[in-house]
C-alpha cells in the first residue's frame, strides 16, 4: 500500500485526540544535533499528486512533528550517522463512532542528500490494533514504504500583484 493511504488513515481525527490523550516523551538534553542536515522543515509530497503534501519538522533537540491536511503527529528523531537519521512519530487515532482507537506509530529511516536539500528513505506504519482489525489489516508494523522530502528554504518576499483583500467582518449574531 502507498504511504499516503496510511497517512490519511493515520492522521484522521487527530486534533480531538491530542487534547483527550496526551503523551509525554522525555528528551535527552545532553544531545544536540544542531549541525545535522535533517534539522529543519521539509515538504513531503506524493509524486502522483493524488494526496495532499505534508510537512515534517526535525529540531536540534531531537523533537519531531509531522502535519498534513488530515492532522498532526509528534515524536522524536535521532542522528544515526553524518547524513542519516531515524524518526518515530505518534498519531492519535479516533473513529467518529468508536471513539479513541489508540496511537498509530510511524517509524522512518532516512538519508539526507550531500547538499542537505533533500532526503530519501523508508518508513513503516503501525496502526492501533483496533483500527487494523476493523480495516482487515494484519496487526503490527505495515510497510515498508518509500518517503522523500525537500527542504523548505527562506525565500525573499516578491513584488505584490495587488493589495491583500480585506477580511469581511461579520456582525455578531443576536
Amino acid at each position: 500500500m502507498r504511504r499516503f493511504i496510511f497517512l490519511v488513515l493515520v492522521l484522521t481525527g487527530l486534533l480531538v485526540t491530542v487534547v483527550a490523550a496526551p503523551v509525554v516523551v522525555a528528551q535527552d538534553d545532553s544531545t544536540s544535533m544542531a549541525g545535522h542536515p535533517m534539522v529543519g522543515t521539509w515538504l513531503i509530497a506524493d509524486p502522483t499528486g493524488a494526496e495532499p503534501p505534508e510537512l515534517f519538522f526535525a529540531s536540534a533537540d531531537g523533537t519531531a512533528a509531522s502535519t498534513s491536511a488530515e492532522g498532526t503527529g509528534f515524536g522524536s528523531w535521532t542522528a544515526t550517522g553524518d547524513r542519516t537519521a531515524d524518526a518515530t512519530v505518534w498519531f492519535p487515532m479516533v473513529d467518529p463512532q468508536a471513539g479513541f482507537l489508540g496511537m498509530a506509530t510511524m517509524r522512518a529511516s532516512v538519508e539526507a542528500s550531500e547538499d542537505g536539500q533533500s532526503f530519501a528513505g523508508t518508513y513503516t506504519v503501525e496502526p492501533p490494533a483496533a483500527m487494523a482489525e476493523a480495516m482487515g489489516w494484519p496487526v503490527g508494523e505495515l510497510g515498508p514504504g518509500d518517503v522523500s522530502g525537500v527542504r523548505i528554504v527562506v525565500e525573499p518576499m516578491g513584488e505584490p500583484v495587488a493589495p491583500m483583500p480585506e477580511m469581511a467582518e461579520e456582525a455578531p449574531a443576536e
